[in-house]
């Protein structure tokens, strides 16, 4: 299977060759790396062009400084393969990433995006997996929960990656300048509402990078940013909305009816599920103590924790 892996990079020249260099000894070796340099001022321009003249599945794409989200609509734009994954330019690739990936996409031929546990190293050195007991775990489908609650059902940028097909759904991404930074967000957001269905690889299979400049490690909450976020989630949930013309009209019996059918799908853990209940008893109080025993029901069978 022919995969794209989109190299993300801002100023970190660094770190740059050794993300390359993970890429380069995976296992599977039928790949292409699309490489957007998104208008560093450091040596990243230069390296770029000589790590593709080194490797012809290099491709790279220089451009103006637009900030993350314009740099993964650039990479989509350049990329052929069938499935997408995405690496932030300080992170590394374990060496049989995409070989495990994959493995799970043939396996489990519904998947259409898929993230994965990671270990931290650097100032800080710890695996760090997710609240699944499965090595793999079919999430189902999650858009109404998404639409309705923001939640966010994912893990950081280098850890994801989805088929082409769900790509296809909602590329290129809008509203570039909201996303300067996290808009790996807007991966895990938009793959929910258009109607992906999740799958949680749980081992750590890449190495993320912790040191003083990441953009989210690390930092303190800032109250204004996070403010910011939510008006930029909101107007960008808004378009899917309206593009979709799914979610908006659905009320009532309707929606209680959905929301059960989708919370029903997959194997999706207790805290998940727990998401559905304040939805289901926000809606009119006729029928609330029908769906929340059939919720109990979908509880009871569902893993830990």
């Amino acid at each position: 299977m022919f995969v794209s892996v989109l190299i993300n990079n801002y100023n970190y020249g660094d770190y740059l060759e050794a993300a390359v260099a993970s890429v380069l000894g995976q296992s599977h070796q039928d790949f292409e790396i699309i490489l957007v340099d998104d208008g560093s001022q450091d040596r990243s321009p230069d390296l770029i062009k000589e790590l593709a003249r080194r490797d012809s599945r290099l491709v790279p794409c220089l451009k103006d400084n637009g900030g993350q989200l314009s740099a993964f609509n650039a990479g989509y734009v350049q990329a052929q393969g069938e499935v997408l994954f995405f690496l932030d330019a300080d992170d590394v690739y374990h060496a049989d990433y995409l070989e495990k990936a994959l493995a799970v996409y043939r396996e489990h031929t519904r998947c259409d995006f898929l993230f994965c546990g990671y270990e931290c190293f650097g100032n800080v050195n710890e695996p760090v997996l997710l609240d699944y007991p499965d090595a793999v775990t079919d999430l189902g489908y999650t858009g109404l929960l998404t639409y309705h609650c923001r939640t966010w059902i994912g893990a950081p940028t280098s850890t994801l990656s989805l088929r082409r097909s769900l790509a296809q759904r909602f590329f290129p991404i809008p509203f570039e300048e909201d996303w300067r930074i996290r808009a790996d967000d807007c991966l895990v957001w938009l793959a929910s509402l258009y109607n992906g269905r999740k799958f949680c690889l749980n081992a750590p299979c890449l190495g993320y990078r912790t040191h003083g400049s990441n953009h989210f490690f690390g930092r303190a909450k800032d109250r204004g940013a996070e403010f910011c976020r939510n008006v930029n989630a909101a107007r960008l949930v808004a378009r899917v909305a309206e593009d979709l013309g799914q979610y908006r009209y659905l009320g009532g019996e309707e929606l209680a009816r959905f929301l059960l059918k989708e919370a029903a799908s997959g194997q999706k853990n207790r805290v998940l599920l727990k998401k559905y209940a304040p939805l289901l008893k926000s809606l009119s109080p006729k029928s609330i103590w029908p769906r929340n025993r059939k919720l109990a029901r979908i509880m009871s069978k569902a893993p830990l924790p």
